[in-house]
């Protein structure tokens, strides 16, 4: 009996040791920024959002850092609330939205039905940085016609941020004031054709 509960004390003493580190979720997001209600039109330009193409490097759950020019890290307890092609995608098509004064921002798949003015395509090839240090976005985007068979605007782009403080919270912070830099240009493309 003793040996019985012997045992049964040391499975409990083990079991409370090995518990891990709470596991913390990120989305990207314009909470931090100043917002200001802006009336949207049903009846305004209605574009189509490809979902962002990002490298294998970044297409996982865990936030990618950098420690080095030649070093990456995969956080273990801080990842991605939702896919990452789609938390860039959904805040671009928010911010064309809201930039533009339309409701009629799509994220892809659409329906065939869709009658889009234009199409927006974005590739990835940096989302990441050093926490408490630089913060980097870089990749190019492309502007369509509304069936996607013209190509009307390409850019290449870097945007780069210096963290506010040194937590993974900070650098969502950043990554999603970069991904705003982005929406404002493309939605400048936009609004002036």
């Amino acid at each position: 009996m003793i040996r019985h509960l012997l045992i049964a004390g040391l499975v409990i003493g083990l079991s409370a040791c090995g518990s891990s580190p709470k596991t913390h979720f990120y989305t990207l997001s314009t909470s931090h920024l100043s917002d200001v209600h802006v009336e949207h039109s049903a009846a305004g330009v209605r574009i189509g959002v490809w979902r962002a193409k990002i490298p294998a490097l970044l297409d996982r759950a865990e936030i990618v850092t950098r420690s080095g020019t030649h070093t990456v890290e995969l956080a273990d307890f801080h990842k991605w609330a939702d896919r990452l092609d789609y938390n860039v995608s959904r805040l671009i098509a928010n911010e064309l939205s809201k930039r533009l004064q339309t409701d009629n921002v799509m994220i892809s798949p659409w329906s065939s039905y869709a009658n889009n003015d234009y199409q927006v395509k974005l590739n990835i090839d940096r989302f990441d940085g050093e926490l408490g240090g630089e913060i980097v976005f870089r990749g190019s985007w492309s502007l369509l016609s509304g069936d996607g068979s013209k190509e009307l605007v390409r850019e290449v782009f870097t945007y780069k941020a210096q963290a506010d403080g040194i937590t993974y919270s900070d650098m969502i912070a950043a990554l999603s004031k970069l991904t705003v830099q982005l929406a404002e240009n493309i939605a400048n493309n936009i609004a002036a054709r």
